[in-house]
């Protein structure tokens, strides 16, 4: 089941998840960025409770407009952190691929909160 969601596109920005697979109670996500000139995908595997986790984590931070929330491989050093900030703007850093691989990608955005909004609505249906 590939279910693609684009979550942040500006001319400069974009932000696409993907969900690939499920094996047992690990999901697998394809997660592409674009900053500027710049591209990559990586590919996420994450166990349930960790799904779980983010989507509770996500409707906190929505509520009270504070927190942290961290989208962790489990197979690399690759991550992206969506940071809450004043007045519901947020910043959304991390790295696409993991820094063994041949390439990878750091990047950073700002955002508004929709697009965790959108993202947990999205993970939420996956369990």
């Amino acid at each position: 089941m590939f279910n693609n969601n684009t979550f942040l596109a500006s001319k400069d920005q974009e932000l696409t998840v993907g969900h690939l697979y499920t094996v047992e109670d690990y999901f697998t996500f394809n997660i592409k960025v674009r900053s500027g000139e710049f591209a990559g995908s990586s590919n996420f595997c994450m166990p349930k409770e960790k799904v779980i986790s983010i989507v509770e984590n996500s409707y906190k931070m929505l509520e009270t407009l504070e927190g942290c929330c961290e989208v962790k491989d489990y197979d690399s050093d690759a991550y992206i952190v969506i940071q809450m900030g004043k007045l519901g703007h947020m910043c959304i850093y991390g790295q696409i691929g993991g820094s063994h691989e041949d390439h990878s990608m750091k990047f950073k955005y700002t955002a508004d909160q929709t697009v965790l909004a959108n993202f947990s609505q999205m993970l939420k249906a996956l369990l």
